[in-house]
């Protein structure tokens, strides 16, 4: 069966359209994030959320970076992070043991800050904070 040149040309524009509508359906139901590096040394090895990020040196920041979900608690990014500095690895700084207002968005725009904070135990972590903002215990 061999097809006309209109009806190629018709066959390409449909595909063409329907690669434009899914492509942004996917955009639009993503996280976009940013992050900047805010704990003073420069991260080996940095993973957020499951994803592989690399290296992010001090005082500099990542591009937008598209996750299908990412999770909060209440407003504030709680996401799992961890990164080497100084050939030391820091893992996520568990701040909240409460699980009432976890919740997970996957579609709009943030930008954070990688912070660095001691733990219980005395283990120096990492965690997220909305850019240029403090945290509630960094407030007093």
């Amino acid at each position: 069966m061999k097809l006309s040149k209109e009806r190629k040309i018709e066959v390409v524009i449909f595909i063409f359209a329907s690669l434009i509508i899914l492509s942004s359906f996917v955009s639009f139901r993503s996280i976009h994030v940013k992050f900047h590096n805010k704990t003073g040394e420069d991260i080996d090895s940095l993973v957020i959320a499951g994803t592989f990020i690399g290296s992010l040196k001090k005082d500099q920041s990542t591009e937008y970076i598209s996750f299908k979900e990412f999770e909060f608690d209440g407003d504030l990014p709680y996401e799992e992070i961890s990164g080497t500095t100084n050939n030391k690895k820091l893992d996520k700084l568990h701040w909240s043991w409460c699980g009432t207002e976890r919740n997970t968005k996957s579609k709009g725009s943030y930008i954070f800050d990688i912070r660095k904070a001691v733990n219980d135990e005395g283990n120096p972590s990492l965690f997220l904070v909305a850019h240029n903002k403090k945290i509630f215990w960094e407030e007093k």
